[in-house]
């Protein structure tokens, strides 16, 4: 089967295209840059120059293959916010353009069912729970619907949890860690830190990917998120593959928000605890690569700092993939 890939570039997207490629299928992936058609290329997927707002492109590759894939993290807040209407418009493009029947597979994330945990503090959300986004992703929830509401199409969602693994992305509480250790030298903590995400495996990701899209009864919506961790473990676990021994430096909500970001911040206080039962059940997904802990005291030392889970301008693909 040949697929038009959105986001095949990138941290997830790179791995799950290799992942695809390993069981036959043919891509073409989508381009905004030369860099990033290049990579593409470099991968074996086909580039195609262009980007979510030229709708002409979106919709002539989706007639013209047996399927999208859009691969995306949402990227920055701010970015979710200034992106609204071109998300929507693609997704509609996208949708009329394709044939009945056929696949369009969209990427949400668990984050959209975001939960304080003020009052449900060890709440375990599942697919069937209502998506609860915070007001920079609410459009996310408009999207998802038009997806899983199409049913003369094959309607896949899956939503990850923190993604993690190999070199990592430049995304999420464990890069926004090493960015503060970058820039400080210290890994800073808020206390107690009880709060926890659940995580997935990029590479156990791209397998979830693979069963979904080579599946004709795959439908519907499932979660891929497999180790739930706490923010403090998180925070330890970067201190000592950093080379710190594991030490942090406490401060509070205001300190840490002043040193490393808002984002940083809201690690230490929100929740997005996830089960991925339906994805085992339904798709006999099997994760089963070390969990993020395990992955954090693996990589090697010392640490090139500069490397691992990379600030946005030493971002790089996932490429080096080991299947």
């Amino acid at each position: 089967m040949q697929y038009f890939v959105i986001g095949g570039s990138g941290y997830i997207g790179s791995a799950v295209c290799a992942r695809l490629m390993a069981d036959g299928h043919e891509l073409v992936g989508l381009a905004r840059s030369e860099t990033s058609a290049a990579r593409l290329a470099e991968a074996g997927v086909r580039p195609v120059r262009g980007s979510l707002a030229d709708t002409g492109l979106l919709a002539e590759q989706a007639a013209a293959t047996d399927g999208v894939i859009q691969i995306s993290t949402g990227g920055f807040l701010t970015q979710a916010l200034e992106t609204v209407d071109q998300s929507i418009n693609a997704t509609r493009t996208l949708i009329d353009a394709l044939d009945d029947g056929k696949l369009y597979l969209w990427t949400s994330g668990v984050g959209a069912w975001m939960d304080t945990g003020s009052l449900q503090p060890d709440r375990v959300v599942t697919e069937a729970d209502p998506m609860t986004p915070a007001y920079y992703y609410a459009h996310l929830r408009d999207v998802q619907l038009s997806v899983l509401g199409e049913s003369r199409l094959r309607g896949v969602v899956i939503a990850p949890g923190q993604v993690y693994g190999r070199d990592g992305g430049y995304i999420g509480p464990i890069a926004r860690q090493f960015n503060g250790v970058r820039a400080h030298g210290v890994a800073y903590a808020v206390a107690p830190g009880d709060n926890a995400c659940t995580f997935v495996h990029v590479d156990d990701l791209a397998d979830l990917y693979a069963l979904a899209v080579g599946d004709p009864e795959a439908r519907g919506l499932y979660f891929g998120a497999v180790d739930t961790v706490t923010a403090m473990d998180i925070a330890h676990a970067v201190s000592r593959a950093s080379g710190l021994g594991g030490e942090v430096v406490l401060v509070n909500h205001g300190e840490m928000r002043e040193l490393n970001g808002r984002a940083n911040e809201f690690d230490f206080f929100v929740n997005a605890r996830a089960s991925s039962a339906h994805a085992m059940t339904a798709l006999g997904w099997n994760p089963h690569r070390p969990g993020v802990i395990e992955e954090l005291g693996a990589l090697p030392q010392p640490l090139d700092l500069q490397t691992v889970y990379p600030s946005p301008t030493h971002h790089a693909s996932a490429a080096r993939v080991k299947l």
